[in-house]
C-alpha cells in the first residue's frame, strides 16, 4: 500500500490529500522544452523538480506512468532552423539529442514516454476535428482552426482569471477570421517544409496549446492524475490545455496541477541579451551534475530561486561533505562484524522523518533538513570505539542516507572517485591545495606527538578558515570540505 501524501494544487489554491484514479498508481505528464536551443540551467530546474517528485512517488510505493513532451514544431525552431540553413526538424533532433545528454548529466532518469509533436500529428488532428464537431472550434477559410474561448464557461479557473480581462496568448498568431479576440488557435495554416502537415483543413501546423492535450490522452487518458510545469505555462498555455481538453473528452482533464517556481540569476531574469544565461553543457564544464541537483532541492518546488556563484560552491561543498560521511560510514561498517544496530541511531526514524517531510507536498528542503541533521549526528558514530553495534550502525546508516538523498538524484557514484574529482574542483575555489592540507595534518601530528596542543589546535584552526575541517577518528585523521550549515 502506497504511503499517503498532500499536493498543493494549482485548480484548487490549496494542499490536499492526494487520491489517485487507480489505488497506488499515478499517470503524471510534465510540459517538455521547445527544441531550439540548447538547455540551459532554468529548463534543468523544471526537470529536476518533476524527476524528484516521480522518485519520490516510487520510493512512496506508488506505480508511476511520467509523461514528458518535446515540442519540435515552433515559430522559433523554424526561424531558426531558417538562420542555420537546416531543416526544422534537423534542428530540432540535434537539441533533442543534446539534451538528451544534458539531462543524463544532470541525473534525471528518462520519462517512460517523450513524445515528439511532429510524430503526434494524426492524434492532435483528430482531437480538432472533435472539437469542431462539438463546435467547441472553427474553421476559417483561410484554413485556421481556432477555439471558442466564450464557450467555455469556467475558462480562467486554472488562473484565476475573469473573461473579460484575459488575452489569447497565442504564440505570434496572426489574427485571420477569427470571431473573438479571445480565441486561440489549434491549427495554422502553413506550408514550411518538414514544419506542415496535409489536414482536413489544408496544409499547415498545430498551436502551441493543442499539442500537449493530444500526447497527454495519447499516453494518458482523457482523464489523469497530476500535471505539471513551470508556474510561467499556468496562462495562458495550461489553462487552454484544459478548456480544449475538457470540451474533446467531456470529462475532467488532470486532477491536480503542480507548478515549480522561477529561477532569475542575481535577482535578474536569464537572458541571452544579459549575458546570464547558463547553459547545462557550460555549468557542467566547472560543476558536477549532483551540484545542481543539489542546489535545487534545498529549495521546496514552488519557491522561486535566485542564485548566484556562492550558491554552487555551497552545494559543492555539501555534496564533498555528503560523499566523505557516506565513505567514511562504509569503512566504519567494515571494521567487525555486525551486531545490533544503535537505537538512537535508527535508520527507521530517519527514513520516517523524510517521509512526513516529503508526503507533506514534496518538501525537499525540509527533508534535507532532516537527513542534514541525521548526517551530522551520524559523526558521533564515528568516534565510538570498535564493535559490531557500531559496524551495524554505520552501515544502516550508510544504507537509509544512499536511499534517501538517491529519491534525489544524489549519491550515485561511487565515493572515493566522487571525493578525488570534486576535490580538484573545489579546493582552488578555497585557495589551498591537498598537498598543503596533507602537510599540515602532518605537522599538527608532530605537535600532538610533542604534546603542543596550543600548536595542534592553531592549525586546526587555520584549516578551518580555509574551509578544511579535520576529523579526529580511531583509525586516524582525516579531512573534509565544511559547508555552512554543517
Amino acid at each position: 500500500m502506497a504511503r499517503e501524501i498532500s499536493i498543493y494544487n494549482t485548480l484548487t489554491g490549496k494542499k490536499e490529500r492526494f487520491v489517485p484514479i487507480k489505488p497506488n498508481e499515478v499517470r503524471m505528464y510534465a510540459c517538455g522544452v521547445t527544441t531550439y536551443d540548447h538547455y540551459h540551467i532554468g529548463h534543468a530546474l523544471q526537470a529536476i523538480y518533476f524527476d524528484i517528485i516521480r522518485n519520490y512517488l516510487e520510493y512512496a510505493g506508488y506505480k508511476v506512468t511520467y509523461v514528458r513532451n518535446y515540442t519540435d514544431v515552433d515559430d522559433k525552431i523554424i526561424a531558426r532552423a531558417k538562420e542555420r540553413g537546416i531543416s526544422p526538424l534537423k534542428l530540432s533532433q540535434d537539441i533533442i539529442t543534446s539534451s538528451e545528454e544534458d539531462m543524463a548529466a544532470i541525473g534525471c532518469r528518462k520519462a517512460d514516454h517523450a513524445p515528439k509533436v511532429s510524430e503526434s500529428i494524426p492524434e492532435i488532428i483528430a482531437m480538432v476535428e472533435v472539437l469542431i464537431k462539438n463546435e467547441a472550434a472553427y474553421a476559417t477559410k483561410s484554413g485556421d482552426v481556432y477555439y471558442r474561448v466564450r464557450a467555455k464557461q469556467d475558462y480562467g479557473k486554472l488562473s484565476n482569471r475573469k473573461i473579460e480581462d484575459l488575452l489569447s496568448g497565442t504564440r505570434n498568431i496572426v489574427e485571420g477570421e477569427k470571431e473573438d479576440e479571445l480565441d486561440f488557435a489549434l491549427w495554422k495554416a502553413d506550408s514550411t517544409p518538414e514544419a506542415s502537415w496535409p489536414s482536413p483543413w489544408g496544409l499547415g501546423r498545430p498551436g502551441w496549446h493543442i499539442e500537449c492535450s493530444a500526447m497527454a490522452k495519447r499516453y494518458l487518458g482523457d482523464h489523469f492524475d497530476i500535471h505539471g510545469g513551470g508556474r510561467d505555462l499556468v496562462f495562458p498555455h495550461h489553462e487552454n490545455e484544459i478548456a480544449q481538453s475538457e470540451s474533446a473528452n467531456k470529462s475532467k482533464f488532470a486532477n491536480v496541477w503542480i507548478h515549480n517556481g522561477l529561477l532569475t540569476i542575481e535577482k535578474q531574469k536569464m537572458s541571452k541579451s544579459l549575458g546570464n544565461q547558463i547553459t547545462l553543457k557550460d555549468f557542467l564544464k566547472n560543476w558536477p551534475g549532483e551540484s545542481l541537483r543539489l542546489a535545487y532541492v534545498q529549495y521546496h518546488y514552488r519557491s522561486n530561486i535566485d542564485f548566484q556563484k556562492d550558491t554552487f560552491i555551497q552545494a559543492h561543498k555539501r555534496l564533498f561533505y555528503y560523499y566523505s560521511s557516506i565513505q567514511a560510514l562504509d569503512l566504519a561498517g567494515k571494521e567487525q562484524a555486525p551486531g545490533k544496530v544503535i537505537e538512537k541511531y535508527s535508520p527507521d526514524q530517519i527514513r520516517e522523518k523524510f517521509h512526513e517531510a516529503m508526503g507533506d507536498d514534496f518538501n525537499s528542503s525540509l527533508a534535507l533538513g532532516e537527513l542534514n541533521k541525521a548526517i551530522k549526528n551520524a559523526s558521533e558514530v564515528l568516534r565510538l570505539k570498535n564493535s559490531p553495534e557500531k559496524s551495524a550502525t554505520a552501515t544502516g546508516l550508510a544504507k537509509i542516507f544512499r536511499e534517501c538523498l538517491g529519491v534525489f538524484g544524489l549519491l550515485s557514484h561511487p565515493p572515493q572517485e566522487t571525493l578525488n574529482y570534486l576535490r580538484t574542483m573545489i579546493l582552488p575555489e578555497l585557495g589551498i591545495t591537498e598537498l598543503e592540507i596533507q602537510k599540515a595534518m602532518s605537522d599538527r601530528k608532530t605537535a600532538r606527538t610533542d604534546k603542543n596542543f596550543a600548536r595542534s589546535d592553531e592549525i586546526r584552526d587555520q584549516l578551518a578558515q580555509k574551509g578544511i575541517e579535520l576529523m579526529d577518528t580511531p583509525a586516524g585523521t582525516d579531512w573534509k570540505i565544511k559547508y555552512d550549515g554543517a
